[in-house]
């Protein structure tokens, strides 16, 4: 591991209860580490995260000079940060170069929020912290943000990103974490022989019906397979999605795999799966990083592991 850098957490309480306890953190320098948490954590994680002066908060909110040109705004920041490196193409690189000559205030929200990045170019501190880097948007502006990302890693900058969308985190990082009141934990995210179920070629899956029984309130209700979008574990919570609503389940994933199986869908993650009648395309983030876009009633987007690509490919024939 290269030049490892340390941060120190004090531990989070109100009114004598525990909300966090003190965490350490080994950064590694051109890495890119998620943290998944709520609001309250993560609005505490950036306080302390302020005082540190090897730090830099790219804050989601961050106030733009609206009356400046895009270039306008880059040649501003340059002078105020004064870099001492040439940091290449940003109008390429941010996907703003046929905008460089639009006010800050006419631009959409995916180019403002692309454009937040560019402070962590031109700062010179060793850590950045990004508060929900893919929050709302489309998947246009998360492939660019994605590159971005890329391009911070190889000036070797560490990198926290902060977020309590699971899929936004998945997607984006070297390694997530979940922070709750036990501390600071490593998300198992790689896949593993064991969470598959093992299935001899050329044998013919019978088909069965079976309802899915889910529970909300004091009520249980039962899913036909069709109904179901996808599936999430996160932590050992299994949540069943429909028509873009969650519901909990007591079985556990590997249950519900075997269970889905005959009727179309497919573990794509090891913490998901997927009804692939409902998938309208592969998403490519970088050359290790893929999700499924669904098409439901909400627009949905689930992570595909790296070594579930090619199974996928196999079963959807291309």
């Amino acid at each position: 591991m290269n030049s490892n850098l340390a941060l120190t957490i004090d531990a989070f309480a109100i009114e004598g209860n525990v909300i966090s306890p003190s965490i350490e953190m080994q950064l590694e320098k051109g890495s890119i580490i998620g943290i998944y948490s709520d609001v309250a954590k993560l609005n505490y994680l950036k306080k302390q995260f302020a005082s540190n002066p090897q730090i830099h908060i790219e804050h989601r909110d961050n106030g733009l000079y609206n009356r400046l040109s895009v270039h306008e705004y880059i040649n501003f920041l340059k002078g105020l940060y004064n870099p001492s490196t040439n940091k290449g193409d940003l109008l390429n690189l941010f996907g703003l170069a046929d905008q460089k000559k639009v006010r800050l205030s006419n631009l959409s929200y995916a180019d403002k929020q692309r454009l937040r990045f560019i402070h962590c170019f031109f700062n010179d501190k060793s850590i950045q912290v990004i508060e929900e880097p893919l929050q709302n948007l489309d998947e246009h502006a998360k492939k660019t943000i994605m590159n971005i990302l890329l391009s911070l890693k190889k000036e070797q900058k560490s990198i926290i990103l902060l977020s309590n969308n699971m899929e936004d985190i998945l997607i984006s990082s070297d390694t997530v974490y979940r922070l709750d009141s036990a501390g600071l934990h490593t998300l198992d995210v790689k896949e593993e022989e064991d969470a598959t179920i093992p299935s001899k070629k050329n044998e013919p899956i019978p088909f069965r019906f079976e309802k899915i029984p889910t529970k909300l309130n004091d009520k249980i209700i039962l899913f036909n397979p069709p109904e179901i979008d996808y599936i999430e574990s996160i932590e050992g919570q299994v949540s069943v999605y429909v028509g873009g609503e969650a519901y909990p389940s007591s079985l556990t994933l590997n249950d519900l795999e075997q269970k889905l199986t005959p009727f179309g869908f497919f573990r794509c993650h090891r913490s998901y799966i997927v009804n692939l009648q409902k998938v309208r395309e592969i998403i490519t983030w970088t050359r290790n990083s893929y999700s499924l876009a669904l098409h439901t009633s909400k627009d949905t987007i689930v992570p595909l592991s790296k070594n579930k690509l090619v199974e996928l490919k196999r079963i959807i024939g291309i």
